[in-house]
């Protein structure tokens, strides 16, 4: 085996690391503490229709059951990239079952080739490059009136 071939391409890109929320809502605390260790995956959707949050992303076990949400404050990159039609998993890299609540931090991966990821960074940069001059924009009319 040569030493490049050691080292081959991941279809992987690591986005982050978030701390998942809403476990304490979900009313399975105790399920979930017994049922997650580091290093499994997880599945990540959106939920379009949460109203609460415009950019939710659900975080589902193993088994399919969902056990909370990427952090709200920090969950939009994550949203871009399954709303632009990739694939997103997390990967438990942290777990506090100590407290009355359990605290799960989640490395965030998006499925898809380099390429690609080049291209949805760069297209995710130019949307929050809009997102703040449309914001500057509204505040400079509101001190205007």
């Amino acid at each position: 085996m040569k030493a490049a071939d050691l080292f081959l391409p991941s279809d992987r890109h690591f986005i982050g690391k978030f701390r998942i929320t809403g476990i304490f809502q979900t009313g399975r605390r105790r399920a979930i503490r017994d049922s997650t260790e580091p290093g499994d995956e997880l599945t990540l959707r959106r939920e379009y229709d949460n109203k609460y949050d415009e950019f939710a992303v659900a975080v589902y076990d193993r088994y399919g059951n969902r056990i909370g949400y990427i952090e709200r404050r920090v969950n939009e990159e994550i949203a871009f990239c399954i709303d632009s039609g990739h694939e997103c998993v997390a990967i438990i890299s942290d777990t506090d079952k100590t407290g009355a609540t359990v605290g799960i931090l989640a490395d965030v991966f998006c499925v898809c080739d380099v390429v690609s990821m080049q291209k949805l960074k760069a297209s995710f940069d130019e949307y929050l490059r809009d997102k703040i001059f449309r914001e500057e924009e509204k505040q400079t009319r509101g001190d205007m009136i």
